[in-house]
């Protein structure tokens, strides 16, 4: 009698789903800014390195035994790589009397080897530097320690011609360095899973919705059902997914970065009326967190931007390449 009772106990719970929830893997994919924890840091005997908007960044203050050609490269992508970050300006031209921070970089190694063995070939990479950015009498920092980023990779000697070119693998390892730099001076941004609330009804259809692809298809569905209530919705799930529709399109349906804040304020404001409906909701209090600090990111970029913008233009100097 008990063994009945067990299995159809155990039936019940196969049935009505009451097993414990597992982790989503249906969402949204979204950008994420985050604090760097990078362990890897600039020294600095005066000022510090927050605030920065623009950065001298040349051949000029790059040092090192290496070709002019080399030095010109490492420019190149280091140019290329604050510009990705939308939050630090590069300018080609150096300061002539400390108007704004330089980017000095001390070239200790940079490599590439072939190294033949029996049956194989490996292609080993290396770029070793040391980094500064000083402003006169206002920023003096330094890496602890140099910067080492190496690569191999190995090939069958009749696939030689398999292996990264020696160009592409310097472009790898110049930039990864870089990026270790400017990973101190500007928030990390990773990429994330933004889950979608299932269920019965309009929030099911959302969520697939959303899962596909079709967050602006979603959101005005979501949006509409919210209109015909005069937004008075007290459904937890119906505002997050409305929430995840609009982050998702703030990161995949636009490049413009006022646009996008506007995305994501609005979705803000449904994960803040879902929180308020469902307080013990893990994934609406992440998602509240994490839109309520990448708004107030991209607002300081914006910033930075300006100041960048307003400074060059006044001071007249160049900012590309």
């Amino acid at each position: 009698m008990f063994t009945l009772l067990l299995s159809s106990f155990c039936l019940f719970i196969f049935l009505n789903g009451c097993t414990s929830p597992g982790v989503s893997s249906k969402g949204a994919i979204v950008n994420v800014y985050r604090i760097n924890t990078s362990t890897f840091n600039m020294v600095c005997s005066s000022g510090d390195l927050k605030g920065i908007s623009y950065l001298y960044v040349g051949e000029k203050s790059i040092r090192g035994t290496i070709s002019r050609h080399d030095k010109k490269l490492i420019a190149q992508y280091a140019r290329a790589v604050f510009q990705e970050s939308g939050f630090i300006t590069p300018v080609a031209i150096p300061s002539l009397e400390g108007e704004y921070p330089e980017l000095s970089i001390d070239v200790l190694e940079l490599s590439i080897i072939d190294k033949n063995k029996e049956l194989s070939i490996e292609r080993q990479a290396r770029f070793v530097a040391s980094f500064s950015i000083r402003q006169a009498g206002i920023i003096d920092c330094s890496t602890a320690e140099p910067v080492v980023v190496q690569k191999s990779f190995v090939e069958p000697k009749y696939k030689k011609d398999q292996l990264p070119s020696p160009s592409r693998l310097k472009e790898q390892i110049i930039r990864d360095a870089i990026r270790r730099v400017m990973a101190q001076l500007v928030p990390a941004k990773v990429t994330v899973l933004r889950p979608v609330k299932g269920g019965l009804g309009i929030v099911g259809k959302i969520s697939d919705m959303i899962d596909a692809g079709n967050c602006e298809g979603a959101y005005q569905l979501v949006k509409k059902k919210i209109d015909s209530k005069g937004g008075e919705i007290k459904d937890a799930d119906l505002l997050y997914n409305a929430g995840v529709a609009l982050e998702c399109m703030a990161w995949n349906t636009t490049e413009d970065i006022s646009q996008r804040i506007d995305y994501l304020k609005s979705a803000l404001r449904y994960y803040r009326k879902a929180s308020l409906i469902k307080p013990s909701d893990t994934d609406i209090q992440r998602a509240t967190k994490e839109v309520s600090f990448n708004i107030k990111v991209l607002l300081r970029a914006i910033k930075n931007q300006k100041k960048a913008k307003d400074f060059l233009k006044s001071f007249g100097a160049p900012s590309g390449f």
